[in-house]
């Protein structure tokens, strides 16, 4: 699957989730248009990289347990950021890739 398909499910996975609109794990499998147990292991990737995910029974719908937003995109980097210091972004980890300087290349192939 193209690393575009991926993005859209996993914005529709956010959406879905957000507005509590998953239904049971089977439909929201179906609603993706992926197996169950496809599903558990993504949701468990995403638990695993922080999303307070949980399902209601009452509901009967996946539910974030407090309000996040997924962010994937790209955003401007200042050039005069130093390569070895990492880039302020809240709640990520953020480190700008420079291309090597000449003396690093230099080193490199010694």
């Amino acid at each position: 699957m193209s690393m575009i398909k991926q993005l859209d499910r996993l914005r529709r996975m956010h959406t879905l989730i957000k507005f509590r609109r998953t239904g049971t794990p089977e439909d929201f499998a179906e609603r993706l248009g992926i197996s169950q147990s496809l599903l558990f292991r993504l949701l468990n990737e995403l638990k695993n990289l922080g999303a307070p995910i949980a399902y209601c029974h009452l509901r009967r719908s996946y539910t974030y347990l407090y309000c996040v937003e997924l962010q994937l995109g790209f955003a401007a980097v200042p050039d005069n950021v130093p390569p070895d210091r990492p880039l302020e972004a809240p709640g990520a980890k953020v480190r700008s890739l420079h291309p090597p300087r000449p003396s690093e290349v230099t080193a490199m192939r010694r």
